[in-house]
């Protein structure tokens, strides 16, 4: 996945979708510095459109895979043993190395 800012100044660095692309997480790197995850809903009252629903960017990391731990660990659909999440740590690892 390319970096991307969204509109809240992130750098998003990779996103995970829930197997029905209902849910999302971004991981991202905060603008001031350290990492953080958020947890989307698409909303198909909005075309689409993600919207947060976690509460989670306010949280600062000192890596990416940190964020990416810990969205494993709070957000029940994103379980640390799917492929692609495991591909999604592997990448940010190498990232941050």
């Amino acid at each position: 996945m390319t970096r991307r800012t969204n509109h809240r100044g992130w750098m998003v660095l990779d996103s995970i979708r829930s197997l029905d692309d209902q849910w999302c997480v971004d991981v991202f790197e905060h603008a001031s510095g350290g990492f953080g995850f958020e947890h989307f809903r698409a909303e198909p009252e909005d075309g689409g459109r993600w919207t947060p629903v976690g509460g989670f960017s306010g949280q600062v990391y000192p890596t990416a895979v940190d964020a990416l731990d810990d969205a494993a660990a709070q957000i029940g659909w994103l379980t640390a043993e799917r492929p692609d999440v495991i591909a999604v740590r592997e990448r940010l690892t190498l990232r941050t190395s």
